[in-house]
């Protein structure tokens, strides 16, 4: 009975260790992490970002779904532009031949600027 016991409360903790420790491996396959937000810490989404070359080239032109991107690319330079509500960002970032580079953008909190985008298929409400 005891060794019923050890294993009920076990096998819980281990499914736990395993799904944190999948999501933890899976954004470390990345090399490039983003992170979106507010200068007030709210994360944002819907952001658009634009990755090119060192040679000025294309690489990614995406809109975000949540505050994170992940992006896994050969080592070298390149410039990022992030775009919202029509203020852009831009960081020019090193991605290591091993190892990864982590971005975070920080804008102004949208309801300071009298608007809350609350989806991409809602209109914008301007707040008083």
């Amino acid at each position: 009975m005891l060794r019923n016991t050890r294993l009920s409360v076990f096998l819980p903790f281990l499914v736990c260790v395993c799904a944190n420790g999948a999501a933890l491996a899976q954004s470390l396959a990345y090399n490039l992490r983003m992170t979106f937000a507010s200068k007030t810490g709210n994360h944002l989404s819907d952001i658009d970002v634009t990755i090119t070359s060192g040679a000025g080239g294309p690489i990614l032109s995406v809109r975000t779904e949540g505050p994170f991107l992940f992006v896994r690319l050969p080592a070298g330079r390149y410039q990022i532009g992030a775009q919202t509500r029509h203020i852009t960002e831009t960081r020019k970032i090193q991605v290591p031949a091993h190892g990864a580079a982590d971005l975070r953008f920080y804008w102004e909190d949208p309801v300071r600027h009298g608007v809350l985008r609350i989806c991409t298929s809602c209109p914008n409400t301007a707040h008083p």
